[in-house]
């Protein structure tokens, strides 16, 4: 491999990397929303007793958005019907030979997460298709997917992708990604619903 070879396909790697640190970013976010608006009784009420259809559409959007997202990047293989996947699943097909013995054993970490919550069963029967005998209720996904699982989910994905940065070195010695940052406090979901109690 050429000397330009090598810098392409270190910055097609990059690409990759920063693309899918990105998604975990977005999917972080919404994940806050979501706990903000509904993981307390007291919240969720609020949506729900003054503007019942809002308040479901919204839950049933971002529950949707973030079992298809963490399905797609931590379930899916490298390919699926022959073309390559933005997943773990590609980055573990690269670079798995170069991955440290911390990497592996997160690796591990996250893949038990993954299988305990049923993510891809439940993502496929319930959310990305509709499984005809489960949604007649004939059939169950014995799914256990919570918000603190999606979360740890998300932050051991950030660890990951810094740790195969490291280990396949992808960018110089100390560097690494972080895309997610917290939402201000003056756009928090606490503070719409603190908004919505007064009106």
């Amino acid at each position: 491999m050429t000397d330009l070879n090598i810098v392409l396909y270190a910055e097609a790697a990059m690409d990759q990397v920063n693309k899918m640190a990105f998604a975990l970013a977005e999917l972080q976010s919404s994940l806050e929303v979501y706990k903000g608006l509904f993981q307390d009784k007291e919240d969720a009420e609020v949506m729900f007793l003054q503007f019942h259809e809002i308040g479901s559409a919204l839950k049933k959007s971002l529950s949707v958005n973030l079992i298809i997202g963490c399905a797609a990047l931590f379930t899916d293989h490298d390919e699926s019907f022959g073309h390559e996947n933005m997943s773990f699943g590609n980055l573990y097909k690269r670079y798995g030979n170069k991955l440290s013995i911390e990497a592996n054993s997160l690796k591990g970490e996250i893949d038990q997460i993954v299988e305990s919550m049923k993510l891809k069963t439940f993502r496929n029967k319930h959310v990305g298709h509709f499984g005809l005998e489960e949604k007649l209720g004939k059939k169950t996904v014995a799914a256990n997917i919570t918000t603190h699982d999606l979360e740890k989910l998300m932050k051991q994905g950030q660890r990951i992708i810094n740790l195969i940065i490291r280990d396949a070195h992808l960018l110089p010695a100390g560097h690494s990604l972080a895309y997610y940052t917290p939402i201000p406090d003056s756009r928090t979901p606490k503070r719409l619903l603190d908004r919505l109690r007064r009106a």
